[in-house]
């Protein structure tokens, strides 16, 4: 299966979506870790096994340029259009031109007009494409998070726990469960509830 047909599969599942939206950002995050980018973000070409991702899922699809970091910044706005045009039942695609981008930036609230976008979703899109804020889905989130619990060291524990599941001997076999990272969060968000209520209280 690829991504465009899990994508639609999942177009009435909101919770459902911004799974896999970010999964695909944690695996973008690995991706770039290593070196690499996205050099073609046809949903169509992004292959999942089991509805997970691996590096085998951009196979034939990254690019590596050690002079050229905005590769890495480009598949940020790719990935964030894609959650947008999954979210707003219109034809997915992932690859992005400055006419397309100037399109979002400009009619940014048209994409969100049913109000189907989680809103942390949606002040993520608002950062990126209205104040050119670009970073990683999943970083956001969790300074949002930070910001509301006053707890620190989310972003370290969710790391160690990623790492579980991404790296193994072989960096191909590296499995990413879409279904796993929200209840990453969730259990950061009640560890983070707890040390904020019983110790910083």
């Amino acid at each position: 299966m690829n991504l465009k047909e899990v994508l639609e599969d999942y177009r009435d599942d909101a919770k459902a979506l911004k799974n896999i939206l970010l999964a695909l950002d944690f695996a973008m995050q690995r991706i770039h870790e290593k070196g690499y980018f996205i050099s073609n973000f046809d949903p169509e070409k992004i292959i999942l096994n089991n509805e997970k991702f691996s590096f085998l899922s951009f196979k034939g699809l990254l690019s590596r340029d050690e002079y050229d970091k905005s590769g890495m910044r480009v598949n940020l706005y790719q990935a964030a259009k894609i959650g947008l045009l999954a979210y707003s039942n219109m034809k997915i695609e992932g690859n992005m031109n400055q006419e397309y981008y100037r399109l979002i930036r400009d009619n940014l609230s048209t994409f969100n007009k049913y109000e189907v976008i989680p809103s942390d979703l949606y002040e993520y899109y608002e950062e990126v494409f209205l104040r050119g804020h670009v970073g990683y889905l999943l970083d956001y989130l969790e300074k949002k998070m930070e910001n509301k619990g006053g707890y620190a060291n989310q972003k370290r524990l969710s790391t160690e726990v990623g790492r579980q599941f991404v790296e193994n001997a072989n960096e191909n076999q590296a499995f990413i469960n879409i279904l796993f990272i929200p209840s990453i969060l969730a259990l950061l968000y009640l560890v983070g509830l707890f040390i904020y209520t019983f110790i910083i209280k």
